[in-house]
């Protein structure tokens, strides 16, 4: 016997009313829209952490490479506190081959330096520097080196090396015996019995020996590498700010200057003064404040380094920077890093 609801199935099938299908509609809208604010919330604390990240990364490098030179500026050998530094090249007090002066910096004002920008071999004046960015210079020996195992003579335009060595021809090396130093250019390197020999005449190579007379005899002694290195801020390969290493004794084009670290927007630096050779320093002044460089033992580096992408703050940033409060024009991240690095081989 059927009853009356399987006479009539579709009082049975009856859907939802409009008041639950508007129910149900707010619910799903909550859910997705509190979903869709997790995801944007998580997207832009991932652009946050990964643009710190970057910044970060890009500020260590870049301080770890100016703090390894900067370190080892003045490096002469075993003759790096003491001693006298002959140099007989060409040219010996330009911007690429003082290294009687070990470091020295320009400080920025607006659009000027003070000193001015060199624009001498090896000079800075025509390296599109950032205005308002300052920009140092170091000069040492680096490298391995051999030693000396002969030397005719003061005068004589050879030197008895041991082998291996990094050394090649045009290098511009120190020889020292720790009591005195020399700069010169090699003009040639040969095979001399189980070592080199490494010739050093006047009239070759760029800038060339003014004399073949090295002032002293450096039997025993060592020989090495010598480099003359600026570090400045100007725009990168993607346009935006970087740090830049310049080689000054090599020829601009190419790879040099080559990019260190991208988003490096700006670079202060003070120099920490000795002035009484204590191994004090008893002031920080800014480049155009230093009267005598040699007293220079410690550099303080301070870089305003930027994000990689625009719109990950939510405001214009303000930060401190070089004594002042400013206000960024963008919201790019940024981020202050200052380290200070002593600098271990100067001599007074």
């Amino acid at each position: 016997m059927k009853t009356d609801d399987l006479k009539n199935p579709i009082v049975n099938q009856r859907g939802f009313s409009l008041v639950e299908f508007m129910i149900a509609m707010t619910i799903g809208l909550i859910v997705l829209a509190g979903v869709g604010y997790m995801y944007v919330e998580s997207r832009q604390i991932f652009r946050s952490m990964d643009n710190l990240s970057r910044m970060q990364e890009s500020a260590r490098y870049a301080l770890e490479i100016m703090s390894r030179d900067i370190r080892m500026a003045g490096y002469r050998g075993c003759a790096s506190s003491s001693g006298t530094l002959y140099n007989t090249l060409n040219n010996a007090t330009t911007t690429a081959y003082n290294f009687g002066m070990p470091i020295n910096g320009y400080d920025a004002s607006a659009a000027s330096w003070s000193p001015a920008l060199p624009s001498d071999t090896g000079g800075l004046s025509g390296l599109s520097i950032l205005a308002g960015t300052d920009a140092i210079i170091v000069r040492s020996a680096f490298g391995g080196g051999a030693t000396v195992t002969d030397q005719p003579g003061n005068s004589s335009a050879d030197l008895k090396i041991t082998t291996p060595n990094d050394l090649a021809d045009k290098d511009i090396v120190l020889v020292t015996n720790c009591t005195a130093a020399t700069v010169f250019q090699v003009t040639q390197i040969n095979a001399s019995g189980a070592g080199q020999n490494v010739v050093h005449n006047t009239g070759a190579g760029t800038p060339g020996n003014s004399t073949k007379d090295l002032g002293q005899v450096y039997t025993n002694g060592e020989i090495i590498k010598m480099q003359s290195k600026s570090y400045f801020i100007r725009n990168g390969s993607s346009g935006r700010p970087a740090l830049w290493q310049f080689d000054n004794y090599k020829a601009a084009g190419g790879d040099n200057p080559a990019e260190i670290a991208e988003g490096v927007d700006n670079m202060q630096i003070q120099y920490g003064i000795d002035a009484n050779a204590d191994g004090i320093v008893e002031s920080y002044v800014a480049g155009a404040a230093v009267a005598n460089w040699a007293q220079v033992a410690a550099v303080r580096i301070s870089l305003l380094v930027s994000g990689t992408d625009d719109n990950v703050s939510t405001a214009k940033q303000k930060y401190n920077f070089n004594g002042a409060l400013v206000t960024a024009t963008d919201q790019r991240l940024r981020q202050v890093y200052t380290t200070t690095i002593s600098v271990r081989n100067r001599t007074q």
